[in-house]
């Protein structure tokens, strides 16, 4: 059980905090100046230089200042916060490939294809969360089980949590 904390507070509360806290930033049109195209062909005017710096830097400092509240492992300060910001920045670069197909295939930014719906609104649920897991696998001691078990918790957080943006309107859709 406190393996499960550990992650829990190591893993769900940087992503889900950190996710929320970009939502309402790109809401808000906040630090509008690095909210700047990475490139409209090959990914949508929707993936910007903002979400690569404000993800990992805010998903860094949940991460830090959770082990500072509860004090709950033994890494040191700097490698937490390495983990979290590892964790936004691997958000960020696996919904790369997913935007890059949907670009290709005509669908327009922040949409989903028509034809392909369902498998579309999937993959953007699990290409992030793929990402996610090989860096928390690769930065934590961690088994595999345990991935497979955090990644089932992950999926239903995510799919819930983005439900619950687009019911109060902070996401367009879901």
């Amino acid at each position: 059980m406190e393996d499960l904390k550990i992650h829990g507070l190591l893993l769900f509360l940087p992503m889900v905090i950190g996710n929320v806290i970009h939502m309402v930033i790109v809401k808000k049109n906040w630090f509008s100046m690095v909210a700047i195209p990475i490139s409209i062909p090959l990914f949508g005017a929707n993936k910007t230089y903002r979400g690569f710096i404000v993800l990992p830097i805010i998903s860094g400092c949940i991460a830090y200042f959770n082990s500072v509240l509860f004090d709950f492992i033994t890494l040191s300060k700097s490698s937490i916060f390495f983990i979290g910001f590892g964790l936004g920045m691997a958000y960020m670069l696996f919904e790369l490939p997913n935007s890059y197909i949907k670009r290709k295939l005509g669908v327009v930014s922040g949409e989903n294809s028509k034809k392909y719906s369902i498998v579309q609104k999937l993959i953007d649920k699990l290409d992030s969360l793929v990402g996610i897991f090989i860096f928390y696998y690769v930065a934590m001691p961690v088994t595999f089980k345990m991935i497979a078990v955090l990644f089932t918790a992950a999926l239903i957080i995510h799919i819930s949590v983005s439900y619950l943006l687009v019911v109060i309107k902070v996401k367009k859709s879901f």
